[in-house]
């Protein structure tokens, strides 16, 4: 099995920049206050990784190698959405604080 060598900033850049496209479109389309366009993505992230580990799960699934466990997998979901979340320094290219609100109107 071989291993890929990943930039994993530049995976997360793109991660996050489809995640601030679907967080502004969700603003964007409806009435959901950020917290609640948060919770989406909290959600749709949960879900797929429902998806992910019953596919590793499958004996005919991903033979990739991984064996999912849930337990310390969503121990390790939260502690990255936490240590994110806390973090005070940004060096992104794209802030959020540089964003003026313009309410649902």
């Amino acid at each position: 099995m071989s291993r890929h060598i990943f930039d994993r900033d530049a995976a997360f850049t793109a991660v996050r920049a489809a995640l601030l496209a679907s967080y502004s479109g969700a603003l964007a389309s409806s009435r959901m206050s950020p917290i609640e366009a948060l919770e989406c993505i909290a959600a749709a992230m949960g879900s797929i990784y429902r998806e992910v580990a019953d596919a590793h799960l499958d004996p005919h699934g991903c033979q990739c190698g991984w064996a999912p466990h849930e337990l310390t997998d969503i121990i390790a979901l939260q502690q990255a959405i936490a240590a994110n979340a806390a973090c005070e320094e940004s060096d992104e290219l794209y802030d959020l604080l540089s964003v003026l609100p313009v309410g649902h109107g």
